[in-house]
């Protein structure tokens, strides 16, 4: 009885010891996701995409665990849409680095509508169906009405100031600034800081969050009128994946997604207003146009926009964009 009643204690204690060794709960599915900034940086969309995991994580009861695996020192930002799309990962958090494939994307920014109206008119249903074509499946945006501002060296007080202005772009940004008569230069968003550091930029596009890239200390001027109205960062996911997982699964992203929604103008401000204190603190000045010049500068951006996404879809289409996105 003895040898039995030892035995019986000793397979207890062993079984208690291997079910304390493991976690209490583990995820039934880990999305591994990928990030177009590492996920330290300090930004209103890395901070509305960690709040959207921390909402699906609480929807699924600890089920659906979606892991940031890194950002683009795994995949290169102009490759990580296509690794979502082949599934070398399931979720990207990125912006509008696949336009030349999905053109639609190129129309993010211009959008001065909110996000709810968006999501009620049809156009971010429009957007999921256009990323079907390459697997991908449009969870949502992640940000909101912030915009881009222009950093530089010399202050921007007037649309005069742009002419013979050496600015950091891309192709998005080109037909912007052409048509204001800056000289844009392609360079890439690791590089901004060097090229403003070397001379090789007077002033350089972003969102308001560069105080952790060091930009203000390269830069004495922002230009706080914002050339588009809204942030042009999305979620993505792998089509095939999202419809792979249970019905249940797939409510409770996209009903995460929503709820954010409802708190991302919110949470965006009270970000920005943390991020302009500490470049206010550390001497950056925010200049503002004229009012008619301010609105000439946002029309500008937006004709310049359309124009370049002419020829890549049909007419109609973009007119119906305008006709959801464009309230102003």
């Amino acid at each position: 009885m003895k040898k039995t009643l030892l035995h019986t204690l000793k397979t207890c204690a062993a079984a208690l010891a291997v079910s304390a060794a493991l976690p209490a709960q583990a995820a039934d599915v880990t999305l591994k996701a990928v990030t177009y900034m590492p996920a330290s940086k300090f930004e209103d969309s890395m901070e509305v995409f960690k709040s959207w995991i921390e909402k699906v994580r609480q929807k699924t009861d600890g089920k659906v665990d979606v892991k940031i695996i890194g950002g683009p020192e795994i995949f290169p930002v102009n490759d990580q849409v296509s690794a979502a799309s082949k599934g070398l990962v399931d979720i990207v958090l990125t912006f509008t680095s696949h336009a030349s494939i999905v053109p639609e994307v190129n129309t993010i920014g211009l959008s001065d509508v909110s996000i709810q109206e968006e999501r009620q008119n049809g156009y971010l249903d429009l957007l999921d169906e256009a990323h079907h074509k390459i697997n991908l499946k449009l969870i949502g945006r992640a940000s909101t009405e912030s915009g881009f501002y222009i950093f530089s060296r010399k202050p921007i007080n007037s649309l005069a100031d742009f002419k013979g202005l050496k600015i950091r772009s891309h192709a998005g940004y080109n037909s912007i600034f052409q048509a204001v008569g800056a000289h844009p230069i392609g360079i890439g968003i690791s590089e901004i800081y060097s090229a403003l550091e070397r001379n090789l930029v007077d002033a350089a596009p972003y969102n308001l969050f560069v105080h952790d890239m060091g930009i203000n200390e390269v830069t004495k001027y922002a230009l706080s009128d914002s050339f588009w109205p809204s942030h042009t960062t999305i979620i993505l996911m792998n089509k095939k994946k999202f419809d792979g997982l249970p019905d249940d699964i797939q409510k409770a992203l996209i009903d995460a997604q929503i709820e954010n929604e409802g708190q991302m103008a919110e949470m965006v401000s009270k970000l920005e207003e943390q991020e302009r204190q500490k470049l206010e603190s550390s001497g950056m000045t925010f200049t503002k146009l004229p009012p008619d010049e301010a609105k000439e500068w946002r029309r500008i951006s937006a004709d310049a926009r359309f124009e370049d996404i002419e020829g890549k879809m049909p007419a109609e289409r973009i007119e119906l964009i305008r006709s959801m996105i464009v309230r102003h």
